[in-house]
């Protein structure tokens, strides 16, 4: 069985830009909503579902430009999720942007190289 549905929620001061498609998945702004919990939710719902019947491959980007500890939780979360897919031999893309001068970004996307076992590239926007 295949899974077809998408997932798009647009992006506020607080909350990042979600489009979530087979296939593309995508995650970009500023991540710090006042309930954490109720605002990924749907997000983990949705990567559950699709890691049992991924596309053959999937790319993921990361274009975060600021993000709370509460958000941190799930990011790793989204990305566990796809590490144990591409693990079962699904082929999965990461891309990890940050701006040149923002190392905190940089810095969190290195950190979570460690975890997993899917390559995740450091995509530098300049």
């Amino acid at each position: 069985m295949t899974f077809h549905s998408n997932l798009n929620i647009k992006g506020t001061s607080k909350t990042p830009e979600v489009n979530f498609s087979p296939g593309e998945i995508s995650i970009s702004g500023r991540s710090i909503p006042e309930d954490s919990v109720a605002f990924y939710q749907p997000l983990m719902r949705w990567i559950e579902t699709y890691v049992n019947a991924p596309e053959p491959i999937t790319k993921v980007t990361f274009k975060i430009e600021y993000i709370n500890s509460g958000s941190n939780r799930f990011i790793y979360s989204i990305l566990k999720h796809l590490d144990e897919c591409f693990q079962k031999g699904n082929k999965i893309i990461v891309n990890w942007c940050f701006e040149e001068d923002d190392d905190t970004i940089r810095g969190l996307g290195n950190d979570l190289k460690t975890f997993f076992e899917m390559p995740i590239n450091l995509v530098e926007i300049v």
